[in-house]
């Protein structure tokens, strides 16, 4: 009999996972919109983590003056750069898109580029909102996980501090 593994019995890197953590962060609520950072996975030990993020509606803020990224506790730039959220710089963040890198305008591109894939010990993942607060939109962050040491976990954030 063939000895699965993690991703193996969990069918893969997507949705139905049995190992698959998925946020939305509404950004029309201050649990989620301030400028501060958000926890959206919190990660016990080590863990090998594929994480992607979706705009499931247009993010949007008072004065186009927000900024978002993504990343962990140790760095919010880790994943994505400094991004202009809502009209910044000519950049929004709208439905449909993923959010990958600093100029979110694709809903189609490679697994290579849209998926992070990540050993991470013990470092919790979220995002950080700078300049203004955001007054609507949402995003769906996803992470599909593997353990790599005994007790290790991904449980969702509830978008508190960072």
């Amino acid at each position: 009999m063939p000895i699965l593994r993690g991703l193996d019995i969990a069918g893969g890197v997507n949705v139905n996972s049995l190992h698959h953590v998925q946020v939305t962060a509404d950004m029309s609520s201050a649990t989620w919109n301030t400028v501060a950072s958000h926890e959206c996975f919190s990660i016990t030990g080590y863990v090998r983590a594929y994480l992607w993020v979706e705009c499931a509606a247009t993010l949007t803020d008072a004065a186009d003056g927000a900024d978002i990224q993504f990343g962990h506790e140790s760095d919010t730039t880790a994943f994505i750069g400094a991004t202009g959220a809502a009209g910044k710089g000519g950049s929004t963040i709208s439905a449909g898109e993923l959010w990958y890198d600093t100029s979110p305008t694709t809903q189609i591109d490679t697994p290579a580029n849209v998926l992070f894939d990540r050993i991470i010990s013990g470092l919790d993942i979220g995002y950080e909102i700078t300049g203004a607060a955001l007054t609507g939109g949402s995003l769906v962050l996803h992470c599909v996980w593997e353990p790599l040491s005994i007790g290790a976990a991904v449980v969702a954030g509830a978008g508190g501090a960072l």
